[in-house]
């Protein structure tokens, strides 16, 4: 459920639209008036507050928040807490996220602007829904499709055949390039390049290299994110796709011809190259690295700048160049740390063993 309503908002009202997905399961207390979310520590009388660990029990019960989200287990302690609505959950986080997408996000659809703001450079053959709204600067090519509730942002360039659909963001200074498909809810952050040529090229007897053309096309399912900066390049022949609930962080780089299945976490600087099939609910962390055709299987976890060499397709945690299962990763690492050590006495030992076959 998203943007449902604004603040201020009953106590009730939050039951009401969210107790069928089971995100809030209950309430008790009164059915205060909520004004704002805040994190514990800046809480006030009139806050929702999320409260999932004991740490913060104390806080929140000093704050009197007018609402606090929390888990049956301790909910216990804020019995006496008769001034705040108390909502019960198993997953503290998840109503977090989903409570402040609903009442407290941006309004990316609020501008100073015209709905279509007249410095915009539309050809003529451009589809856009009735509610489409585009900002100053923003050039949209030939064919051109994009669905209702989708807003393009300052300076952003889509090319001719692009199919952009419902409820999408595309921020500032975002590049689409020609004949991607960007689907339902996708979020593309300050910057980001779609569809930009892949990194093909053939060497000749001299070493000189020349540039095969990348003809393909990108390929963006649902309710996906890429923060800032990232680069997904346009395949060879067919598509790069990038499948249903991916979320990148900022400065990643996907390249030609990969397919990511859905639900993929991608943090930041991290680089697939070419080929590489990735299965669902693959986590990759910060600096990794994927060489080209490699397979990764579903609920594959990448961590510690892992290097991947080879296929992994057994679901674990694997880290290290070349990637190893993570306990053994960190025996390794351990037994590094003392290779000087362990080399002074491999010296020694020879010292020893020289002068016992000298005698």
């Amino acid at each position: 459920m998203e943007n449902v309503g604004s603040m201020p908002v009953q106590a009730s009202q939050i039951l009401n639209d969210f107790k069928s997905s089971g995100i809030i399961e209950s309430m008790h207390g009164p059915d205060t008036q909520i004004h704002q979310i805040d994190n514990v520590e800046n809480a006030t009388t009139e806050s929702l507050v999320f409260v999932a660990d004991s740490e913060f029990v104390q806080p929140a019960q000093a704050a009197a928040p007018a609402g606090i989200v929390t888990t049956e287990k301790l909910a216990g302690e804020f019995a006496e807490q008769t001034q705040s609505a108390i909502f019960i959950c198993s997953n503290v986080k998840l109503a977090h996220a989903k409570l402040r997408t609903a009442y407290a996000d941006r309004d990316v659809r609020e501008s100073e602007w015209e709905q279509i703001h007249p410095s915009a450079v539309i050809h003529e053959s451009v589809r856009l829904a009735s509610d489409v709204m585009i900002a100053p600067g923003v050039v949209i090519g030939r064919d051109v499709q994009v669905g209702a509730g989708s807003v393009i942002m300052s300076n952003s360039v889509i090319e001719e055949g692009t199919r952009i659909g419902a409820d999408t963001v595309i921020h500032p200074c975002v590049v689409i390039g020609y004949n991607s498909e960007l689907g339902d809810r996708v979020i593309i952050k300050s910057s980001c390049t779609i569809g930009s040529e892949g990194f093909g090229f053939a060497a000749d007897s001299k070493g000189k290299h020349h540039r095969i053309p990348q003809l393909g096309k990108v390929v963006i399912e649902n309710d996906v994110v890429l923060g800032a900066n990232c680069n997904i390049d346009r395949a060879t022949y067919k598509e790069t796709r990038i499948s249903a609930g991916c979320k990148f962080d900022a400065l990643c780089h996907i390249a030609h011809n990969v397919f990511m299945d859905q639900d993929c976490i991608v943090v930041a600087q991290t680089g697939v190259a070419g080929s590489v099939q990735i299965g669902k609910r693959v986590i990759i962390s910060g600096q990794a690295a994927i060489s080209d055709h490699i397979v990764i299987g579903d609920d594959v976890a990448l961590v510690h700048r892992a290097g991947v060499m080879s296929d992994i397709k057994t679901p674990g945690v694997y880290a290290g160049i070349p990637t190893q299962p993570v306990k053994q990763y960190f025996k390794n690492i351990a037994v590094q740390q003392k290779l000087t050590e362990l080399r002074k006495k491999v010296q020694e030992m020879e010292k020893k063993l020289a002068s016992l076959t000298d005698t």
